[in-house]
């Protein structure tokens, strides 16, 4: 019997989180002993000290932190404050904020700037040169630095993320997200801006809609109190907020904004910004916002592709992958990109009546899809005057890997980029006088987030040279995760500022130089191969949301079959990862494929660690370069457990076709070895995360993917699958049965219909009865749910609102729906019937059929509406597909709507040489019940929904679908 899994461990609470005492107690420099050496030619030296001279204006007394910065690195560097060589800090012209010109002399240096924060980004160079140096040294000569990428926003990585299921708000609690060493050590990386979430409704009292920002003065508060902290590090605040919110909001002040301002509401309950007063009110929130908190650098908004907003905010008309006409009566007369262009201009307006220097960073986030990649580039060329337009730099893209081209959707670091789209947004956008913005993914990415950071500064090295080629003068430094502050981080900073090595291998040798000192050569080279391997990384978005790569140590292995889903990466609160890797095969990869390019991420990332792991014994009182190290080590753990797990299933799809004994005992050896290599990798994992907590932390879902206990857990699962599954199926192996007949549907569980060879093909008419319909066996869609939106679950999670309850029969009594089926030598035919009822018509009614190819390959999609209309989805639908050849004819006559839907037998993969195996479907019609909440559906599989998850929906992989079974 297979075995069930024992209680997993419960999350850590957040006293716990012992990255955060480090971060704010952890003094970001220690004590330095440098390497004795004498200066070497075009050096100067101060071995016996140096004198500040401070001749720069302060009043504000930003500076005050940097200058108690830089005292403490010579104190800790045994650098006395009284010697003979001055260091006079003064000012002077420079082309651009946070410039700075340093002038070393033998006697003497000169650090001068036109701004504070350029005297800032001095005190830090100065200091990244003598640990580069190992000593008391600088180059002789005058060195300009200026900022090419201008702004450079990050993020508290474990800052309130302000959405389900905590919906926790950072300004209305008491905690310090911004610790002075923290912001000290960002500071040091090159960050000048921190962005976190903001919702106008709760934060910005408003006369034009009074129903908002009634409790806001604690928010405000908190908010200046952030603004004037940060700015005693060079660090500004940047507000993200996706405004103004459409009245479709599931907030209370929403709702109660929506039922007195009904001349506000367009299309399907957005916000109509092309009203007076809908302009009125987007200029005074951003005034009153800019006026309360004085000093506040910008704001940061998502005016389309993410939640609705404006009226043109999810879909147009004429583009996208969901065309929609816009039921607006004033925007349905204008262009969309007018309408995005006017909402943006009312929200700069407010915000520079304030503030003239203040940014606002227009990320239209998933505009690519709802607009469509034409409509995308011309909205770029209607930015308004001082809107800087930010697109992700990687959507839309194309990577090659094994000798193909694969299209990339968001947040990519193993994918150097840029995407065509963002390449000719860029361009419009600066031709038009606008500034530009890149959205990235810096420390880590959707790919792998519990590791904080990806040692691979070489790919960002690629990326910002191809956005100095574009113009770009700004940079969004990550999502929720990817903000630890790190190597990459430190990176991304040296990046932005001109002068910067072109050439990649100089880059790296200058960064490894500061921290590794002498071994920065082979350091440097272990760099190399995590670059080298990471871009093997499998370019499929849906591979990050559910793959193993974040968390494969703590997922249990199932010999035999369940079919469970798997767990979405960035959220806790679902149960582990189940054995359906059909969910993480996605972009039209083969497991095959990417289990080729898993081996070679692992293999090659694992040369890289043996590099790093020799060099230990050369810092062992260095615990930053220990800790780099560690995270390394495990990173390469998690690579090779995620390919062990893919590869174990792989085996097991091998295992379930297997005939003859001695095939089937090789690969359950296999198996095993697979298991006994995944209890090895937790027993090395374990240390490593109880020496460091960041490790298994993921920022997006607000706690851990793996603990050391959870680690633990696994293992005894682990050895439970051992003594338990193993034999069992060890037991059986000599018996001529396959072993799991009901997983590959030779012994069908559950529904299942016969599905015969016909002679002479059904006519595509869209009439399925008569003639040879007639002789086929009927079924029926008789398995009812309806689906009922529940704000309390969305509280806990956004991805699981709805309720699933029994439809009444009296409210589907006479809908009946029937389905039969049956092929030739070519192809697959599909009759499907639908009665109407008392209703009388279809309105609101389609048809879903939905097929599973091959059992490593997630369902396919085929939607048919009743107005004739059909598409084709795999995976969530985002990248434009070109679909299989289908065919739909469909009719209404009498109070039956009827289609024949015919399928290509070989893009099933069945037919001819492909042989016939049973294939997983289900037929599942979706209408309204009049009178009631949601829609309801008819299935002929019957549905368990499993909680709800993005891109799969409900969908329960164990019990949602019947078998076809294909007569010979």
């Amino acid at each position: 019997m297979p075995f069930e899994l024992e209680p997993v461990p419960p999350q850590p609470p957040e006293s716990e989180w012992a990255f955060v005492d480090e971060l704010r107690v952890t003094p970001y420099h220690q004590r330095v002993t440098w390497r004795r050496r004498e200066p070497q030619p075009g050096e100067a030296e101060f071995r016996d000290g140096v004198r500040l001279d401070l001749r720069f204006s302060d009043p504000g007394g930003l500076l005050e932190t940097a200058f108690a910065d830089f005292r403490r690195f010579l104190q800790l560097g045994g650098i006395r404050e009284d010697g003979p060589y001055t260091l006079t800090v003064h000012h002077c012209a420079v082309p651009c904020r946070e410039a700075f010109v340093v002038r070393v002399e033998r006697d003497g240096c000169f650090l001068g700037a036109g701004d504070t924060e350029g005297i800032r980004r001095g005190l830090v160079w100065l200091e990244d040169e003598m640990l580069r140096r190992e000593g008391p040294f600088l180059p002789l000569g005058e060195f300009t630095r200026r900022p090419v990428i201008r702004t450079r926003v990050s993020r508290c990585f474990y800052g309130p993320i302000n959405r389900p299921p905590k919906s926790r708000d950072e300004l209305a609690d008491n905690v310090d997200y911004y610790p002075e060493e923290y912001l000290n050590r960002l500071a040091h990386e090159g960050v000048n801006a921190l962005w976190f979430t903001l919702h106008f409704f709760r934060t910005v009292p408003s006369r034009i809609i009074p129903e908002y920002g009634q409790n806001a003065a604690p928010r405000l508060a908190k908010l200046r109190w952030m603004v004037e902290k940060c700015a005693r590090y060079g660090i500004r605040i940047y507000p993200f907020c996706i405004e103004p919110a459409a009245f479709t909001s599931p907030h209370p002040e929403v709702a109660a904004a929506a039922a007195a301002h009904p001349d506000l509401r367009g299309h399907r309950g957005a916000f109509c910004t092309s009203t007076e007063k809908g302009q009125a009110y987007l200029e005074e929130a951003t005034r009153t916002l800019f006026s309360e908190v004085p000093g506040l650098g910008g704001l940061i908004v998502i005016p389309v592709g993410e939640r609705l907003t404006h009226c043109y905010s999810s879909s147009i008309p004429d583009g996208g992958r969901w065309p929609t006409p816009n039921t607006c009566p004033r925007c349905s007369q204008r262009k969309p990109w007018d309408v995005l262009s006017d909402t943006l201009a009312g929200l700069a307006r407010g915000m520079h009546s304030v503030d003239p220097d203040a940014e606002l960073i227009a990320w239209p986030y998933g505009q690519f899809i709802s607009w469509g990649p034409e409509a995308t580039v011309e909205a770029a060329r209607h930015i308004p005057k001082g809107v800087i337009l930010q697109h992700n730099f990687e959507t839309g893209g194309f990577n090659r890997q094994l000798g193909k081209m694969w299209p990339a959707w968001d947040y990519w670091l193993s994918y150097a980029g840029p995407s065509e789209l963002f390449e000719r947004c860029a361009r419009a956008a600066v031709e038009s006088g606008a500034r530009v913005s890149a959205k990235l993914q810096v420390g880590c990415s959707h790919e792998t987030a519990t590791a904080q950071v990806v040692p691979a500064p070489g790919l960002l090295h690629r990326k910002y040279q191809a956005m100095r080629r574009l113009g770009v003068s700004a940079a969004m430094h990550s999502w929720y995760f990817g903000t630890y502050p790190s190597l990459m981080t430190r990176a991304a900073g040296e990046l932005s500022f001109d002068p910067c090595p072109e050439d990649e291998d100089e880059f790296l040798l200058t960064l490894a130089r500061r921290d590794w000192g002498r071994h920065a050569p082979e350091v440097a080279r272990a760099w190399r191969w995590f670059c080298d391997g990471y871009s093997q990384y499998p370019t499929a978005h849906i591979f990050g949301y559910y793959g193993p790569m974040h968390d494969g140590p703590a997922w249990p292995l199932y010999l035999i079959p369940r079919r469970l889903p798997l767990a979405p990466t960035w959220q806790i609160g679902y149960p582990p990862s189940g054995d359906y890797i059909a969910e993480c095969v996605t972009n039209r990869f083969t497991l095959r494929e990417i289990l080729t390019l898993c081996r070679r991420m692992a293999e090659r990332w694992e040369r890289g660690v043996r590099i790093l792991k020799k060099l230990r014994p050369h810092f062992a009182d260095n615990p930053e370069c220990l800790a780099d190290i560690g995270v390394a080590t495990a990173l390469g753990l998690q690579f090779r457990s995620g390919y062990n797990i893919l590869r174990f299933y792989a085996l097991r799809e091998e295992l379930a076709v297997a005939a003859a004994p001695e095939t089937r005992l090789d690969l359950l050896s296999r198996m095993r070895e697979i298991v006994l290599d995944e209890m090895a990798i937790d027993d090395e994992l374990i240390p490593l995360a109880e020496a460091d907590s960041r490790l298994g932390f993921h920022s997006e879902a607000e706690g851990y993917k793996y603990t050391p206990e959870m680690l633990r857990w696994r293992k005894r699962q682990l050895q439970r699958l051992l003594d338990e599954e193993f034999p069992e199926v060890e037991a059986r192996v000599h018996e001529p049965e396959p072993l799991f007949p009901e997983y590959t549907g030779e012994r069908p569980a559950g529904a299942w219909l016969s599905c015969p060879r016909v002679e002479h093909a059904p006519a595509m008419d869209g009439l399925p009865f008569g003639g040879v319909w007639d002789e086929l066996p009927t079924a029926e869609c008789n398995h009812w749910l309806r689906q009922v939106y529940n704000v309390e679950r969305w509280k806990r999670c956004a991805y699981d609102p709805h309720d699933h309850v029994p439809v009444a029969e009296e409210d589907h009594r006479g809908r009946a729906t029937t389905w039969k089926a049956c092929r030739d030598a070519r192809w697959l035919y599909l009759g499907v019937c639908c009665e109407a009822g008392d209703l009388g018509d279809f309105s609101g009614n389609a048809v879903q059929v939905m097929v599973e190819r091959f059992r490593t390959e997630p369902r396919r999609i085929f939607t048919v509406n009743s107005d004739g209309s059909a598409r084709y989805t795999e995976d969530d639908g985002y990248i434009p597909r070109e679909a299989p050849a289908f065919r739909v004819v469909s009719r209404i006559e009498g109070g039956r709507w009827s289609f024949v839907l015919r399928l290509p037998l070989s893009w099933l993969g069945r037919g001819g040489a492909k042989g016939l195996a049973p294939l997983r479907i289900n037929v599942e019609r979706a209408l309204p019940v009049p009178g009631k909440e949601g829609a309801a559906s008819a299935s002929w599989a019957k549905k368990v929904p499993a909680r709800g998850r993005l891109v799969w929906g409900y969908l329960n992989p164990a019990t949602d679908f019947g078998w076809l079974l294909f007569d010979r």
